[in-house]
């Protein structure tokens, strides 16, 4: 099987790539998994927010934005987002750590506003008044419909010729003349262009390919869901603590909750820590009065971060063809829009989008090679 590019992974990262890659190459996507996006990509709250600590993604997500609120046409026939909001909530002694929220989300272009304890109260009604002095309130943070985005990104994909194979995994990978040889199981695919959008798996599938390791990390994140505390608890928005102990994000049905941990891990199949759901219950029942019985179901998934925490794209000057999409951190769906527009433009040879470069988005900021320096 031939195809003018190769992409390792069937998660969000290479769904987006995919989806922006087939509009001018033959794609071919590997996904050693049953299915498309299985692990982290459909283990997310599905939140767009610009309150994200680390400048490269904060200005992937602000650049994204535009995307999720009036996709390209044809893209999908239904709405990917929807109001939400996002409230952040200290006590006196957070106030700095509000303060650094407030300028990120400035820097971003959100609407924002510091909130005092009375408007908390009004935006959340569950805390508890002597646990909030103050708080920062996003209120363009939005609700993401992740089944819809990876449906999106599939199906336009598709509708331009790429062709996607699951159960498929990668076992090994040669460079041979200027074609890349990818096996997986009976099966070898060749590509002069080889996109490693492996997630927690991206340094194996590098190492398999004798391109450097770019020290990627993964990490856990747990969540549980619970019934809603009451009927209009619904339009509530997202909340969480300054010291990020935990955090609610209100759905139609019920709330899911985590307790906010980044527990490393070896890339794998991940499970909920129980500790971890018992201590933010414990803490939840601390600064609400949200009554939370036995959790109605509860997962984790993989945060997979590059040593400065900011994403990875782009290509390996002494590895021709061989290109990345990795450390998106937790919010690969909310900068996919960015990262896979930028991973297409690198592939062609072409310089970032214009309207990414206007959020200070560089080609140097995303490059692998920032790890690789002497």
């Amino acid at each position: 099987m031939t195809a003018d590019v190769i992409i390792i992974g069937g998660g969000v990262a290479g769904l987006s790539a995919a989806c922006f890659l087939s509009e001018f190459a033959q794609v071919t996507l590997l996904e050693r998994e049953p299915a498309l996006a299985t692990q982290s990509s459909a283990r997310t709250a599905g939140q767009f927010t610009a309150g994200i600590s680390t400048n490269t993604m904060r200005a992937l997500a602000a650049a994204s934005r535009a995307f999720f609120q009036a996709p390209p046409p044809g893209f999908c026939e239904q709405t990917l987002v929807a109001p939400r909001g996002c409230l952040t909530v200290g006590r006196e002694e957070h106030r700095p750590v509000l303060d650094r929220l407030m300028a990120r989300l400035q820097e971003a272009g959100s609407d924002c506003r510091f909130v005092d304890r009375q408007e908390a109260l009004a935006l959340f009604p569950a805390l508890r008044p002597e646990r909030v002095h103050a708080g920062v309130f996003e209120a363009d943070a939005m609700d993401i419909d992740v089944d819809l985005l990876l449906q999106s990104y599939r199906k336009v994909a598709a509708a331009n010729g790429a062709r996607f194979v699951c159960k498929a995994e990668v076992t090994s990978i040669r460079r041979i003349a200027d074609t890349w040889q990818v096996t997986a199981g009976d099966r070898t695919v060749a590509a002069p262009v080889l996109v490693n959008a492996a997630g927690a798996w991206a340094d194996r599938i590098a190492d398999l390919a004798g391109v450097p390791a770019l020290g990627l990390k993964a990490f856990r994140r747990s969540a549980f869901t619970f019934p809603l505390h009451r009927q209009d608890a619904g339009v509530w928005p997202h909340v969480t603590t300054a010291d990020y102990t935990w955090y609610v994000h209100p759905q139609p049905h019920g709330f899911t909750a985590s307790p906010a941990e980044a527990d490393p891990v070896s890339p794998g199949e991940v499970y909920a820590d129980d500790l971890r759901l018992a201590e933010a219950i414990h803490h939840i029942g601390i600064d609400t009065e949200l009554a939370v019985p036995r959790p109605s179901a509860s997962w984790a998934g993989l945060r997979t971060f590059a040593p400065d925490r900011n994403p990875v794209c782009g290509g390996f000057p002494d590895h021709p063809g061989y290109f990345v999409s990795a450390g998106q951190g937790g919010c690969g769906v909310l900068t996919s829009p960015a990262m896979g527009r930028s991973l297409a433009a690198l592939v062609a040879g072409r310089d970032l989008p214009g309207d990414l470069s206007a959020f200070g988005i560089t080609q140097d900021q995303l490059a692998p090679g920032r790890f690789l320096q002497a």
